[in-house]
């Protein structure tokens, strides 16, 4: 009976790790796409740039105004806490945005009250094709 009470325990136990193992990866991948899905929005945040050949360049400021401006549209879970969005051109022919939050997975957010870090990193890049 001891060896069965154990066993059953650990198997809970397992199964439970499992779970939020899976909760904290769906929630990763879900910022990934708000991230990715931003980076887009903030592509179209061009300005033409009038040189010999024809380009468009992005500004930091429209590139972090447009993706504030996606997020605020989006439909962001109530589980990610302190959502912090960070839009930069780095080479001003691409966007880059990095969100950061807080999440709280479902199971344990008893026992990490704070929730946990995550981060998502997303690149776009701008380009004019002939045509």
């Amino acid at each position: 009976m001891p060896l069965a009470v154990g066993f059953t325990t650990i198997a809970l136990v397992l199964v439970i790790l499992g779970a939020v193992i899976t909760d904290i990866y769906l929630a990763h991948r879900k910022l990934y796409a708000l991230a990715d899905s931003a980076a887009l929005a903030a592509a179209d945040s061009f300005e033409p740039d009038y040189g010999s050949d024809p380009a468009i360049i992005f500004t930091d400021a429209a590139v972090q105004r447009e993706a504030e401006s996606y997020l605020d549209r989006a439909q962001v879970s109530s589980r990610f806490r302190g959502l912090d969005v960070q839009g930069e051109s780095p080479d001003d022919r691409s966007v880059e945005i990095v969100l950061s939050a807080r999440y709280r997975p479902a199971l344990v957010s008893p026992f990490v009250p704070r929730g946990i870090e995550l981060t998502a990193t997303a690149r776009a890049r701008g380009a004019l094709r002939e045509g």
